[in-house]
């Protein structure tokens, strides 16, 4: 008898220090089969036989909380085409993030919620599968409703589209071999940002080589370590280990693996940690005025648009236009201003421009004064693969500074050649370029000679230990001293 796979995508992380929520028009929505061409699995349910039940794909660029109306509409359409095919699916397949806040929500997390509601429609055992992204809360509430739940190993992420395709074949297996699946979880009171826990650095390089060397048994489904995230308050929050065994049976084994990993995890937990360079604003703008060749970067950590950030933050900026920059030439890439950006449009390239760049917002987004010439007016571009236009960009030559300023009209983070020449520059003509991540892009670091993390404050401030927190289980490192690994629950 032929089968069906239901399939959904909402990949949103929330920023709830962010003040502008996320409406259903700031999403990428796609219906029917650009729905599942979208999840880069049609080869694999097809070439096994299975057929394709899209409900939607829902992709928010990293940003505030989601309002409520917009989440509204996502999950009637996931819900409802669930429920109105229902009869025809025999397993579901979801690509969901797990930090994707929902403002006024009581369950916070969407995905949570959304798990929750679909179990309750098709009862306790039809198979689910759903990848994650790392930076995504996992609960013993949320794996007990998942048969499969494996998230991605890399960060920055460079196996997305990998995992989900790994996740589709588990999901395959288990359709066409039926047998009862339970993951196993120990959540952590681990709590600490995607710059504490880069893949290519300890402990994480050592944790994923126990992930891979785990699913090398046959009797280990999947296996994946979650750092969670710390973006928004939430009682979800703490890292994870889930193993996921092959049969009943494998139980015990997966507990074991899972212990095994959590209580290397808690040991090495000292360090997560920043790694490479970082600094004050004013340290790191000398430090990379100081290196000799190109180009250097410099990131505005407390604006990470990569991690929900508005870009509105004008410090380091102001930090370049108070210090001696020796004749080197600097892009500011970018800050987020739709008003400078609409004042901008009615210019043409090279005219004399006279406006002020800074929402005003708080102390971090002051106005800063800029008189200058238009450089050049560009698109502003966004996404790995599927690159799309999401705006208009400007670049502004300030004068007498060797500072050029990229002015947009939404957070937009600049980690790819293609974007830079979308705007209409060429990165390597800078001797210092800043950008709003934290870690650097996977596909900035070639192109990168110097980099250094200036710790600004802001959205997504790395030191998290400064980040108010109430809802959190306590004790929780490294906010609290602790002695000995106590689990914050498990399954």
């Amino acid at each position: 008898m032929a089968m069906n796979v239901f399939v959904a995508h909402l990949t949103a992380e929330c920023n709830e220090h962010v003040s502008k929520d996320a409406e259903i028009g700031d999403f990428l929505l796609r219906y029917g089969d650009a729905c599942i061409d979208a999840l880069d699995v049609r080869d694999i349910f097809e070439d096994a036989g299975i057929g394709i039940v899209p409900s939607l794909f829902a992709a928010l660029h990293p940003s505030g909380m989601i309002a409520r109306e917009a989440f509204d509409y996502i999950a009637s359409k996931i819900l409802g085409e669930l429920k109105g095919h229902l009869s025809e699916i025999d397993g579901i397949y979801l690509q969901f993030h797990g930090a994707s806040g929902v403002r006024g929500l009581e369950a916070v997390s969407a995905e949570h919620y959304l798990v929750q509601r679909m179990r309750d429609i098709v009862g306790v055992h039809m198979p689910i599968a759903m990848v994650m992204d790392p930076h995504g809360n996992v609960t013993a509430e949320l794996v007990g409703r998942l048969n499969i739940v494996r998230c991605y190993r890399e960060s920055p992420h460079i196996d997305t589209v990998e995992t989900e395709r790994l996740v589709a074949r588990k999901l395959v297996d288990l359709m066409q071999h039926r047998r009862p699946m339970h993951p196993v979880m120990r959540k952590l009171p681990i709590m600490v940002g995607g710059e504490r826990s880069v893949s290519a650095m300890e402990p994480m390089r050592s944790i994923n080589r126990m992930l891979d060397e785990a699913e090398q048994d046959p009797r280990v489904f999947s296996s994946s370590y979650h750092v969670g995230y710390i973006r928004h308050d939430d009682d979800k929050l703490g890292a994870a280990v889930v193993v996921v065994p092959n049969r009943p049976e494998d139980r015990a084994h997966c507990a074991e693996v899972a212990e095994e990993i959590s209580a290397y995890a808690w040991e090495h937990r000292h360090e997560f940690t920043f790694t490479g360079n970082f600094g004050e604003p004013d340290e790191s703008v000398r430090d990379a005025v100081a290196f000799e060749g190109k180009t250097a970067v410099i990131t505005d950590s407390g604006d990470n648009c990569g991690a929900g950030g508005a870009g509105h933050n004008t410090v380091l900026l102001r930090e370049l236009l108070a210090q001696d920059l020796r004749g080197k030439s600097v892009l500011v890439a970018g800050i987020n201003d739709p008003a400078a950006c609409a004042y901008l449009g009615a210019f043409g390239e090279g005219d004399a421009v006279s406006f002020d760049l800074g929402v005003g917002e708080d102390e971090l987004s002051a106005p800063v004064h800029i008189s200058g010439t238009l450089k050049v007016s560009g698109d502003a571009l966004m996404g790995l693969g599927r690159i799309r236009r999401v705006g208009d960009s400007h670049i502004v030559s300030i004068g007498g500074t060797g500072i050029d300023v990229l002015v947009m009209d939404r957070n937009v983070q600049y980690g790819t050649m293609e974007q830079f020449k979308g705007a209409g520059v060429d990165f390597h003509d800078y001797d210092i370029v800043v950008v709003k991540m934290g870690y650097l892009d996977t596909y900035l670091i070639p192109e990168t000679a110097y980099h250094t993390m200036a710790l600004t404050n802001g959205p997504t401030i790395q030191r998290s230990e400064n980040i108010p927190f109430k809802r959190i289980f306590r004790p929780m490192w490294p906010l609290d001293d602790m002695d000995g690994l106590v689990y914050i629950e498990q399954c």
